[in-house]
Protein backbone atom coordinates (compact mmCIF):
# COMPACT_ATOMS: atom_id res chain seq x y z
CA UNK A 1 0.00 0.00 0.00
CA UNK A 2 1.33 3.34 -0.98
CA UNK A 3 -1.63 5.77 0.27
CA UNK A 4 -4.23 5.81 2.43
CA UNK A 5 -6.94 5.63 -0.12
CA UNK A 6 -4.93 2.04 -0.79
CA UNK A 7 -5.74 1.35 2.97
CA UNK A 8 -8.85 2.66 2.87
CA UNK A 9 -9.72 -0.06 -0.14
CA UNK A 10 -7.69 -2.67 1.56
CA UNK A 11 -9.74 -2.31 4.75
CA UNK A 12 -13.29 -2.40 2.70
CA UNK A 13 -12.22 -5.57 1.14
CA UNK A 14 -11.12 -7.52 3.90
CA UNK A 15 -14.14 -6.45 5.94
CA UNK A 16 -16.03 -8.23 3.59
CA UNK A 17 -14.50 -11.40 4.67
CA UNK A 18 -13.28 -10.28 8.27
CA UNK A 19 -15.82 -7.76 9.98
CA UNK A 20 -13.13 -6.76 12.55
CA UNK A 21 -10.31 -6.34 10.48
CA UNK A 22 -8.39 -3.54 10.71
CA UNK A 23 -5.52 -1.57 8.05
CA UNK A 24 -2.33 0.80 8.63
CA UNK A 25 -0.40 2.22 6.70
CA UNK A 26 2.36 2.71 8.56
CA UNK A 27 3.55 0.19 8.90
CA UNK A 28 1.23 -1.23 6.50
CA UNK A 29 -0.41 -4.40 8.65
CA UNK A 30 -3.68 -5.58 8.95
CA UNK A 31 -4.93 -6.87 11.82
CA UNK A 32 -7.98 -8.99 13.46
CA UNK A 33 -8.15 -10.86 10.74
CA UNK A 34 -10.68 -13.74 11.15
CA UNK A 35 -10.53 -15.10 7.72
CA UNK A 36 -8.04 -18.00 6.77
CA UNK A 37 -5.50 -16.05 4.66
CA UNK A 38 -6.28 -18.23 1.52
CA UNK A 39 -10.03 -16.40 1.75
CA UNK A 40 -8.33 -12.80 3.14
CA UNK A 41 -5.93 -12.83 -0.50
CA UNK A 42 -9.23 -13.84 -2.67
CA UNK A 43 -10.73 -10.68 -1.51
CA UNK A 44 -7.67 -8.72 -1.93
CA UNK A 45 -7.11 -10.05 -5.45
CA UNK A 46 -10.63 -8.98 -6.52
CA UNK A 47 -9.02 -4.80 -5.91
CA UNK A 48 -5.50 -5.00 -7.34
CA UNK A 49 -2.25 -6.62 -7.21
CA UNK A 50 -2.45 -6.70 -2.91
CA UNK A 51 -1.64 -9.72 -0.62
CA UNK A 52 -1.73 -10.42 2.67
CA UNK A 53 0.69 -12.58 4.30
CA UNK A 54 1.76 -13.51 7.75
CA UNK A 55 4.16 -12.09 9.60
CA UNK A 56 7.56 -14.23 10.98
CA UNK A 57 7.33 -15.78 14.02
CA UNK A 58 10.73 -13.71 15.17
CA UNK A 59 10.17 -10.38 14.50
CA UNK A 60 14.10 -8.67 14.00
CA UNK A 61 13.39 -6.44 11.06
CA UNK A 62 16.63 -5.11 9.59
CA UNK A 63 14.66 -1.21 10.02
CA UNK A 64 15.05 -0.86 13.65
CA UNK A 65 13.17 2.63 13.50
CA UNK A 66 10.18 0.43 11.87
CA UNK A 67 10.31 -1.82 15.07
CA UNK A 68 10.72 0.89 17.29
CA UNK A 69 7.75 2.84 15.25
CA UNK A 70 5.31 -0.12 16.09
CA UNK A 71 6.64 -1.23 20.10
CA UNK A 72 7.45 2.36 21.19
CA UNK A 73 4.01 2.34 23.06
CA UNK A 74 4.80 -0.73 25.10
CA UNK A 75 8.43 0.39 25.58
CA UNK A 76 7.47 3.52 26.92
CA UNK A 77 4.84 2.38 29.41
CA UNK A 78 7.25 -0.54 30.58
CA UNK A 79 10.35 1.65 30.47
CA UNK A 80 8.04 4.34 33.14
CA UNK A 81 7.34 1.77 35.28
CA UNK A 82 10.62 0.69 35.65
CA UNK A 83 11.96 4.17 36.49
CA UNK A 84 9.57 4.46 38.52
CA UNK A 85 9.96 0.91 40.62
CA UNK A 86 13.17 2.93 41.70
CA UNK A 87 10.87 4.86 44.18
CA UNK A 88 10.14 1.74 46.24
CA UNK A 89 11.96 -0.33 48.37
CA UNK A 90 11.81 -2.80 46.12
CA UNK A 91 12.24 -2.51 42.36
CA UNK A 92 10.88 -5.61 41.66
CA UNK A 93 8.15 -5.29 43.87
CA UNK A 94 7.40 -1.99 42.48
CA UNK A 95 7.70 -3.04 39.01
CA UNK A 96 5.09 -6.06 39.16
CA UNK A 97 2.65 -3.15 40.75
CA UNK A 98 3.46 -1.06 38.18
CA UNK A 99 2.83 -3.01 35.05
CA UNK A 100 -0.18 -4.73 36.80
CA UNK A 101 -1.99 -1.77 37.68
CA UNK A 102 -1.25 -0.04 34.49
CA UNK A 103 -1.70 -2.78 32.08
CA UNK A 104 -5.40 -3.27 33.65
CA UNK A 105 -6.27 0.04 33.43
CA UNK A 106 -5.56 0.07 29.69
CA UNK A 107 -7.47 -2.61 28.89
CA UNK A 108 -10.43 -1.51 30.78
CA UNK A 109 -10.50 1.54 28.36
CA UNK A 110 -12.50 -0.55 26.27
CA UNK A 111 -13.70 -3.13 28.28
CA UNK A 112 -15.70 -5.61 25.71
CA UNK A 113 -13.16 -4.71 22.32
CA UNK A 114 -10.14 -6.32 24.77
CA UNK A 115 -11.94 -9.29 25.79
CA UNK A 116 -12.99 -9.82 21.92
CA UNK A 117 -9.13 -9.83 20.71
CA UNK A 118 -7.92 -11.74 23.38
CA UNK A 119 -10.42 -14.77 23.57
CA UNK A 120 -8.35 -15.01 19.68
CA UNK A 121 -5.48 -16.47 21.34
CA UNK A 122 -5.51 -16.85 25.23
CA UNK A 123 -6.38 -20.44 26.24
CA UNK A 124 -8.05 -20.09 28.27
CA UNK A 125 -10.80 -16.77 27.24
CA UNK A 126 -11.13 -18.78 23.93
CA UNK A 127 -13.25 -21.59 25.94
CA UNK A 128 -14.78 -19.27 28.17
CA UNK A 129 -15.14 -15.52 27.07
CA UNK A 130 -16.12 -14.54 29.87
CA UNK A 131 -12.40 -14.79 31.57
CA UNK A 132 -11.79 -11.79 28.82
CA UNK A 133 -13.99 -9.53 30.84
CA UNK A 134 -12.92 -10.71 34.05
CA UNK A 135 -8.77 -11.10 33.31
CA UNK A 136 -8.54 -6.98 33.97
CA UNK A 137 -9.71 -6.87 37.30
CA UNK A 138 -7.57 -9.78 38.20
CA UNK A 139 -4.95 -7.80 36.91
CA UNK A 140 -5.73 -4.43 38.88
CA UNK A 141 -6.03 -6.59 42.33
CA UNK A 142 -2.54 -8.05 41.85
CA UNK A 143 -1.17 -4.78 41.23
CA UNK A 144 -2.85 -3.63 45.01
CA UNK A 145 -1.61 -6.64 46.07
CA UNK A 146 2.01 -5.81 45.12
CA UNK A 147 1.69 -1.99 45.48
CA UNK A 148 0.33 -2.59 49.57
CA UNK A 149 2.27 -5.85 49.86
CA UNK A 150 -1.31 -7.92 50.65
CA UNK A 151 -1.11 -11.48 50.39
CA UNK A 152 2.42 -11.60 48.43
CA UNK A 153 2.39 -15.34 48.66
CA UNK A 154 -0.91 -16.21 46.53
CA UNK A 155 0.01 -13.30 44.88
CA UNK A 156 2.80 -13.76 43.17
CA UNK A 157 1.65 -17.54 42.91
CA UNK A 158 -1.32 -16.22 40.57
CA UNK A 159 1.00 -13.99 38.52
CA UNK A 160 3.12 -17.04 38.08
CA UNK A 161 0.36 -19.16 36.72
CA UNK A 162 -1.41 -16.49 34.80
CA UNK A 163 2.09 -15.25 33.41
CA UNK A 164 2.63 -18.86 31.97
CA UNK A 165 -1.18 -19.30 31.00
CA UNK A 166 -0.62 -15.98 28.82
CA UNK A 167 2.88 -17.88 27.53
CA UNK A 168 1.10 -20.46 26.19
CA UNK A 169 -1.36 -18.99 23.98
CA UNK A 170 1.06 -16.26 22.83
CA UNK A 171 3.63 -18.97 21.78
CA UNK A 172 0.83 -20.65 19.93
CA UNK A 173 -0.01 -17.73 17.79
CA UNK A 174 3.58 -16.59 17.41
CA UNK A 175 4.24 -20.29 16.41
CA UNK A 176 0.85 -20.04 14.01
CA UNK A 177 2.24 -16.74 12.18
CA UNK A 178 -0.92 -15.40 12.95
CA UNK A 179 -1.19 -11.68 11.86
CA UNK A 180 -3.48 -10.37 14.98
CA UNK A 181 -3.90 -7.67 17.44
CA UNK A 182 -1.62 -8.50 20.80
CA UNK A 183 -4.24 -7.09 23.59
CA UNK A 184 -1.56 -6.66 26.15
CA UNK A 185 -2.18 -2.66 26.51
CA UNK A 186 -5.88 -3.31 25.53
CA UNK A 187 -6.80 -2.21 21.70
CA UNK A 188 -6.22 1.40 22.32
CA UNK A 189 -2.58 0.71 20.58
CA UNK A 190 -2.26 -1.42 17.13
CA UNK A 191 0.32 -4.15 18.90
CA UNK A 192 0.69 -7.43 16.27
CA UNK A 193 1.38 -10.92 17.97
CA UNK A 194 4.96 -11.42 17.97
CA UNK A 195 8.28 -12.36 20.27
CA UNK A 196 8.05 -9.54 22.06
CA UNK A 197 4.66 -10.48 23.24
CA UNK A 198 6.46 -13.94 24.37
CA UNK A 199 9.04 -12.04 25.94
CA UNK A 200 6.89 -9.88 28.06
CA UNK A 201 5.64 -13.28 29.30
CA UNK A 202 8.23 -15.15 30.31
CA UNK A 203 9.61 -12.10 32.22
CA UNK A 204 6.87 -11.62 34.57
CA UNK A 205 6.74 -15.27 34.96
CA UNK A 206 10.54 -15.05 36.08
CA UNK A 207 10.44 -12.17 38.07
CA UNK A 208 7.20 -14.23 40.26
CA UNK A 209 9.15 -17.33 40.11
CA UNK A 210 12.43 -15.34 41.61
CA UNK A 211 10.56 -13.43 44.12
CA UNK A 212 8.65 -16.89 45.11
CA UNK A 213 12.20 -18.43 45.40
CA UNK A 214 14.05 -15.79 47.41
CA UNK A 215 10.76 -15.50 49.63
CA UNK A 216 10.04 -11.90 48.72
Amino acid sequence: MTCSGCATKVQAALQAVSPEAAVTLDPPRATRITATEAAANAALAAIGKYRLAPLPAVILPVNLFAAFSVYYPLALVLGLVALASFAGPSWMMGFMAGFYLVFGAFKLLDLPAFARAYARYDVIAERLPVWGYIYPFVELALGFAFLFYWQMGPATWAALILSLIGAVGVLRSVWRRETIQCACLGTVFNLPMSTVTVVENLGMAGMAAWMLTMGM
